[in-house]
């Protein structure tokens, strides 16, 4: 097997789990892999025990058969040592393996004698949950119940910090996933009247409606974040033009940033230009602002504008004889 085409199978199996209420064109197109790969992939997918058509009269694809694969002899360092492993997954920012991890590790933990079992639980709801997130277990398992149920509808109690109070959102949660060490739910909010993510962390409380109601056929995880730089959606796809300073331009060359932008030019002095496609490119901002004088903002020319201004006020803030005051 190619190296991608394991990376491929995974992605398959995914998409059909979280985005069911698709054609399978749009799921071949929405990969960026042609029609006859997609068939060869399904047959190998067959072979290894994951089946699955598409019903016309569903308009979903459905999965006939998923291997099960029993593991046994796990020692219990063994099993403490996935649970601390999920955690430091997330830092990968890749939602879907993170997913599974964390539905694998549950599985084997349900395998547990029961006072084992509730030392796992524990460790996994301390370690990764409380301490890797900063998230209410009972929270999570609320947001879980309702996406099993496809989907029931709640109400939540969100932190916005924004707004700066406690506010009441009617939501349909779809997806849990990581980002940027924080963990997120997204769905579709009846208060918004539109699509939206919430900080798990900052739920407050959660409590269920009557309300059932199927996945809006539209939702796609995949294209709704696919132009995002990191935890952030915006509505319109912007391109931003960077330049940096040789001293820093391998590391642009090199993964993760070799994947999430390009190098369009090389100059004579080994600076570079680099261009990242974004949907919020104010994320883009506050990634350079990092590098220091080692990155500069070529455009947009708002967000050029906007980036001198920040740095007007963080000179200020040095200038500022007060802080002798406070010391």
């Amino acid at each position: 097997m190619t190296g991608m085409r394991p990376v491929r199978l995974i992605q398959i199996c995914h998409e059909i789990k979280t985005n069911p209420n698709r054609r399978p064109k749009e799921l071949y197109e929405a990969l960026d892999i042609s029609k006859q790969q997609f068939y060869k992939d399904k047959k190998l997918l067959e072979r290894l025990g994951f089946k699955f058509t598409y019903s016309s009269k569903k308009k979903s694809l459905i999965i006939d058969q998923d291997l099960l694969i029993n593991i046994y002899d796990l020692t219990l360092n063994e099993i403490f040592a996935l649970v601390m492993s999920v955690r430091q997954l997330s830092a990968i920012e890749d939602y879907s393996l993170t997913q599974d991890a964390l539905s694998g590790i549950r599985k084997i933990i349900n395998q547990a004698p029961i006072d084992v079992r509730r030392i796992f639980q524990g460790a996994l709801d301390e370690i990764v949950f409380k301490e890797g997130f900063g998230c209410n277990s009972k929270i999570i398992e609320t947001l879980t119940e309702a996406i099993k149920e496809n989907v029931r509808r709640l109400i939540i109690i969100y932190d916005n910090y924004k707004k700066g109070e406690l506010v009441e959102y009617e939501f349909d949660p779809y997806t849990i996933f990581p980002k940027k060490n924080g963990l997120y739910v997204e769905g579709y909010s009846f208060t918004h009247k539109d699509y939206c993510m919430f900080r798990i962390n900052r739920i407050k409380d959660i409590r269920f409606t009557e309300f059932i109601v199927p996945r809006r056929s539209d939702y796609s995880f995949k294209e709704r974040h696919k132009n995002s730089f990191g935890v952030f959606i915006g509505s319109q796809i912007t391109k931003v033009k960077l330049r940096f300073t040789k001293r820093v331009s391998k590391y642009m060359q090199e993964p993760p940033w070799s994947l999430r932008g390009k190098i369009t030019t090389m100059l004579s002095n080994g600076d570079i230009i680099y261009e990242i496609t974004t949907s919020y490119p104010r994320e883009v901002m506050w990634w350079v602002l990092q590098w220091g004088d080692e990155a500069e903002i070529l455009g947009p020319e708002w967000l050029r504008e906007e980036v001198i201004k920040i740095l007007h006020r963080s000179l200020g803030n040095y200038k500022n004889d007060k802080i002798n005051e406070q010391i």
